[in-house]
């Protein structure tokens, strides 16, 4: 879907309460709102990124603003309520000097599909692993299956902790 005029061109970047959002996952969001926050940041625009993600609407793109989780890129973010610590989002974590998402874009589909169906049933057992599996399966593109990765990642994070998501992580992003 496009977004409206005002939005379409527009370069959005995760702000530090999106950041918290995805670990913390205290806002009832729509899950294409939660897969565009996952995804999202200034290198492309705010219309291309709602074609990349399935079911996306601007109405998603808009509550992501109006909650604060993004803003346009090189504008003051809307600062974040008081909270506690949260743990580092996967797409905090640093590979190298990259964020998980950066490095994810320089990995081909066919290696990320490699790597997310070997990590699935060991990280998530075999009923979870074998769901994140059909939905590698499902992928249409390079853009899908790096969100996808991203989600894993979380997702291992919310089963085992920090310290195995950013493992996880570094071996998805591994250039070898």
């Amino acid at each position: 879907m496009s977004a409206p005029g005002d939005l379409a061109g527009l370069r959005l970047a995760r702000s530090e309460r999106g950041q918290q959002e995805i670990s913390a996952r205290q806002l009832n969001l729509s899950r294409p709102a939660r897969n565009l926050l996952l995804i999202i940041d200034p290198k492309r625009s705010a219309a291309d990124w709602l074609g990349m993600v399935r079911g996306a609407t601007a109405d998603d793109l808009q509550q992501l603003l109006a909650d604060g989780l993004v803003a346009p890129w090189g504008m003051p973010a809307t600062p974040a309520p008081a909270a506690p610590a949260a743990p580092v989002p996967a797409a905090a974590l640093a590979t190298g000097r990259m964020s998980l998402a950066d490095a994810l874009l320089t990995q081909s589909y066919k290696l990320l599909y490699e790597r997310i169906t070997a990590e699935a049933r060991p990280q998530l057992g075999l009923f979870k692993g074998y769901k994140l599996i059909l939905e590698v399966e499902r992928c249409s593109g390079p853009e899908a299956i790096r969100a996808l990765a991203l989600q894993f990642v979380e997702q291992v994070r919310g089963v085992h902790g920090d310290t195995q998501a950013r493992a996880l992580a570094q071996r998805l992003a591994d250039p070898g």
